[in-house]
């Protein structure tokens, strides 16, 4: 629905603070389906091809990384919508935010990529024509490698941290000096950066998952996959799902166009459920 809202109105197209926002929304959504689509491969049909598995891994990984980093991005525009006014039309422009997404991907397609070439390097080309358990390790053939994937996804974190509190003593500052007529929207910004923390805290849950598996499985004896289940739900999938959709609904103008499209869904419930029920006496009618 937020994609929808954003293709369908023109007051969006022309804002990198949308563009961003609508990234991330994308960038979530597609993290959350390829996660699924593995998950529910592995526990049924288990076997996937080496270059489909590394195809939907690469773009698992690639869009854990960019979450971090395109929130840090978002709270970059604000501070410099508040604290830079008259430089922000220049810095902050449509094209200069498309090449920053584009930026971000490849920073983050860097650990997948460095992934293959050591296989190419280690495996025989036979390997790729053969079929593996799909999992997070599938492509790792060294212990650099796994430290390698930890370090760039905790930096990634860290400096998306270290850019919120930066943004965020920043605009917190400047709504103190501000005017009155200037204090409303340096406060809308101090909230939306706070907003952006608390989407950011939701995506650092995912470092807390092998310390809940294994809590839980030390106090319950439960099969692991179950427990990995579980996690993988409320820990991972759940905050992505949340984390666009508090920000989507908070933010005015997304919340008047989804006000709309939830309006007409009920209307045409309404009329479905009201032809249901004239169609079922009718049916009484004749009977």
């Amino acid at each position: 629905m937020l994609i929808a809202v954003f293709f369908k109105h023109h007051v969006f197209h022309g804002n990198s603070r949308y563009v961003l926002f609508i990234h991330l929304v994308f960038n979530d959504m597609l993290d959350i389906s390829v996660l699924l689509i593995m998950h529910i491969w592995v526990e049924t049909i288990q076997m996937m091809s080496v270059p489909l598995c590394y195809f939907l891994m690469a773009i698992a990984i690639t869009t854990t990384y960019n979450t971090p980093l395109n929130l840090g991005v978002m709270a970059l525009e604000r501070y410099i919508a508040i604290c830079k006014p008259l430089h922000h039309p220049k810095i902050c422009t449509l094209r200069r935010t498309y090449i920053i997404l584009g930026i971000m991907w490849l920073i983050s397609f860097i650990s997948p990529a460095s992934d293959i070439i050591i296989v190419f390097n280690v495996e025989p080309l036979s390997f790729f024509c053969t079929e593996i358990t799909c999992v997070s390790n599938s492509f790792l053939r060294t212990e650099a490698q796994s430290l390698k994937r930890d370090l760039m996804i905790i930096s990634y974190f860290a400096l998306a941290w270290l850019t919120m509190a930066f943004t965020y003593i920043h605009i917190a500052i400047t709504a103190r000096s501000a005017s009155r007529s200037e204090k409303s929207s340096a406060r809308k910004a101090y909230n939306t950066v706070l907003l952006h923390a608390i989407q950011l805290t939701l995506s650092t849950l995912m470092f807390l998952v092998p310390l809940v598996d294994s809590i839980w499985l030390y106090f319950h004896k439960q099969d692991p996959k179950d427990v990995q289940y579980y996690t993988h739900i409320l820990i991972i999938l759940f905050p992505r799902l949340l984390s666009p959709l508090i920000y989507g609904v908070r933010e005015e103008n997304f919340r008047k166009y989804l006000k709309g499209y939830m309006k007409c869904c009920t209307l045409e419930t309404k009329e479905l459920s009201n032809q249901a029920t004239k169609h079922k006496q009718m049916n009484r009618g004749e009977g």
